[in-house]
């Protein structure tokens, strides 16, 4: 036996949508339709599967890929939510919402945002200015100017009373009271007196903190680790933040050492290495502060999974941690690796290549998104479409 689906003319009105019925007939031998990828024709969209048939209608204004088992459709100027049984979630009443993430949704209504389930329901009212994404499985909301935060039945947990909050980072959140900041935790108890100037995020242990003009560095307990004697910080990354002094560059550890600030511009760690430019030139240095890759680069970039992208004049390239030229740098931007595939610009059009530099799309299009899930967004002629991995395109 298999399914065939048949668009009827026939329309079903709820709320004022007029929608298209997906009848489904008994044929023959049952096949499974588990590929559901963006697709337009002229302006209007539906899905497709990897062989470019049409399995939703193309009655929207615009479709975007499934996410946990839902999809973001568009009708006129609002938003509501599909699943892959083809049934209407949400109405499409939002004029935005979010993809959802852990089975929820962050939509604005009237100018307010609010937080939908994956069921529809609206597990907050749309009432805030402003609402960010779940950390420690708390979302930090504004309202009335104040901030406060929700937990993920949408309750509000600790009350919309700091004139500034962070989101929550390892059981913390920095917020500002009066003129000053401190730190919270998730049940709302003052950890950390509220005593700084500034402060941000806790990241492996340790947080920055601002007095009398200068950042140093926090543990849990509210010890200072790191003297207050930098001008700007950065979170650590890999043991290592990225400290400025005098227009100078360095790194400390979490116990405090210092890699002198000598350089003129840094990149945060990643991968063991660090981007460093001296006298005009980038390189590279290790957790030993050991220069490994020659400053030889007009600019350079983080590693990942291996790869680093270098400028060579005006143009962009690839080196592995070696310092070897992976890909040569002949592109006029780059992109980082996705799912084995790179943007590239060439001409003023971008392409993808893979790994070993080579065209694996060619380089048409005016802009693009990497590639997830296998298919990329990707604008051309003025209209936003989807191509996978091989080229293919779902649109015309």
């Amino acid at each position: 036996m298999y399914y065939m689906a048949v668009f009827m003319k026939n329309e079903v009105f709820y709320k004022g949508w007029s929608f298209g019925i997906l009848m489904v007939f008994m044929v023959g031998a049952v096949q499974a339709q588990t590929e559901f990828i963006p697709y337009r024709k002229g302006v209007k969209w539906g899905y497709a599967n990897s062989a470019k048939k049409i399995v939703i209608s193309l009655e929207y204004d615009d479709t975007r890929p499934f996410q946990e088992g839902l999809a973001r459709v568009k009708i006129g100027k609002k938003y509501g939510f599909i699943n892959e049984k083809l049934k209407q979630v949400v109405p499409p009443k939002y004029y935005y919402a979010s993809s959802f993430q852990d089975g929820i949704s962050k939509v604005l209504l009237n100018g307010r945002y609010g937080l939908l389930s994956s069921e529809g329901e609206e597990l907050t009212s749309i009432k805030y200015q402003d609402i960010a994404d779940y950390r420690d499985n708390l979302s930090r909301v504004k309202i009335n100017d104040r901030y406060g935060f929700v937990d993920r039945q949408g309750q509000e947990v600790i009350p919309t009373k700091y004139l500034e909050a962070s989101n929550f980072n390892e059981g913390l959140a920095a917020v500002k009271f009066g003129n000053y900041w401190g730190y919270i935790d998730t049940t709302n108890r003052i950890v950390i007196p509220i005593e700084y100037e500034f402060a941000l995020n806790f990241r492996q242990g340790r947080a920055a903190v601002k007095r009398n003009g200068r950042w140093g560095f926090i543990d849990r307990q509210g010890t200072l680790i790191v003297e207050h004697k930098y001008l700007a910080v950065e979170s650590f990354f890999e043991g290592m933040a990225r400290v400025e002094t005098d227009g100078r560059w360095g790194f400390v550890t979490r116990k405090g050492l210092e890699i002198l600030p000598v350089y003129n511009a840094a990149i945060s760690f990643r991968e063991g290495f660090a981007a460093v430019k001296l006298n005009g030139k980038w390189g590279y240095i290790n957790l030993q502060a050991v220069n490994v890759i020659p400053f030889s680069y007009s600019n350079a970039g983080s590693f990942r999974n291996g790869l680093a992208k270098v400028r060579v004049g005006n143009r962009w390239g690839y080196i592995d941690t070696k310092g070897n030229e992976v890909i040569p740098a002949r592109y006029e931007r780059l992109g980082k690796f996705q799912e084995s595939l790179a943007s590239a610009q060439i001409n003023g059009k971008w392409g993808f290549i893979n790994t070993r530099g080579e065209w694996k799309i060619f380089p048409k299009y005016e802009s693009v998104y990497e590639f997830s899930g296998g298919i990329a967004r990707v604008y051309l002629n003025g209209q936003y479409g989807y191509i996978d991995k091989e080229g293919q395109e779902f649109f015309k």
